[in-house]
C-alpha cells in the first residue's frame, strides 16, 4: 500500500532558514526525493515557482508574529510534477534556536495539468461570481468595472485570443463611457497596452503588459491560496 495515501497527515520540520532538518517517511515519498537529497533543501526551493512569493511572505509574517499559518502550496515533486498540500505551520523554541514545524496534507494526487489552465478557471470562478452578485443586487451598487476588465483579459490572454477595445468594453457590463475610461486608467498605470490590430488597423486590441500579467498572476494565485 501506498503509505503517501493510508497517511493522510505527513510532517516536517525546519529550522529558521527554512531549510528541512527533518520529514517523515510519508513526505519523503510523496516528493520522490531519497531523503538525504531532500534534507537541507530551502523550502522555498521545494515550492512552485509561482506560489514562491505568497510562502516566503506567509514564512516572513509567521517569523516576525509568532502566529501559526495555514496555507494551500504546490509543492514540486523529483519527476516535475505538481503536488498540493494543504500546510499548517507553528514556530518553536528559543530565539537563538527556532524552528518551524509543520503538519500536511496533500489536496489529491501530483499533478502535471498546466498550472495557467488552474488559474484560468479561477479567474472565470470570479468574473462568475462577480455576474452573479449583479443578478442579486443590480450592477449600480459596485462600481468595479477595471478588475472585470482585467479578469477578462487574463482568460482571453491564456486562450490565445484577441481582445478589442469595443468587445471588452461592453463584457465588462459597465457603461460605454465608463469602460473606455477604465480602459485608459489601465494603460495609464501599466497593466493594459493597446496594440493595432495587424489584420485591420482601425481596430485597436488590448492586452496585459508584462507587469499586468504578472501581477494578475499572482493575485489569483494568491486566492487560491487563501
Amino acid at each position: 500500500m501506498d503509505r503517501a495515501r493510508s497517511r493522510r497527515l505527513m510532517s516536517w520540520l525546519a529550522d529558521d532558514r527554512w531549510r528541512l532538518v527533518d520529514a517523515d517517511d510519508a513526505l519523503v515519498e510523496a516528493l520522490g526525493y531519497p531523503r538525504d537529497e531532500l534534507l537541507g533543501r530551502d523550502l522555498i526551493e521545494l515550492t512552485y515557482a509561482d506560489d514562491q512569493s505568497f510562502v516566503r511572505a506567509q514564512l516572513e509574517e509567521l517569523m516576525q508574529e509568532g502566529a501559526s499559518v495555514g496555507m494551500r502550496q504546490r509543492f514540486c515533486t523529483a519527476d516535475g510534477r505538481l503536488l498540493w498540500m494543504t500546510s499548517h505551520i507553528s514556530l518553536f523554541g528559543a530565539a537563538q534556536r527556532r524552528q518551524l514545524m509543520a503538519t500536511v496534507e496533500p489536496m489529491g494526487e501530483a499533478i502535471g495539468e498546466d498550472p495557467r489552465l488552474l488559474l484560468r478557471r479561477s479567474a472565470d470562478r470570479i468574473l462568475a461570481r462577480r455576474r452573479l452578485r449583479e443578478g442579486f443586487f443590480g450592477g449600480d451598487m459596485f462600481g468595479e468595472p477595471a478588475f472585470d476588465l482585467l479578469l477578462d483579459l487574463f482568460v482571453q490572454e491564456i486562450d490565445g485570443q484577441n481582445a478589442y477595445t469595443t468587445s471588452l468594453a461592453l463584457a465588462s457590463g459597465a457603461p460605454m463611457t465608463t469602460a473606455l475610461r477604465q480602459i485608459s486608467m489601465l494603460v495609464d498605470r501599466g497593466f493594459v497596452r493597446r496594440v493595432p490590430d495587424p489584420v485591420d488597423r482601425r481596430r485597436v486590441m488590448l492586452q496585459l503588459t508584462e507587469h499586468g500579467s504578472t501581477t494578475m498572476w499572482n493575485y489569483l494565485n494568491a486566492a487560491e491560496n487563501l
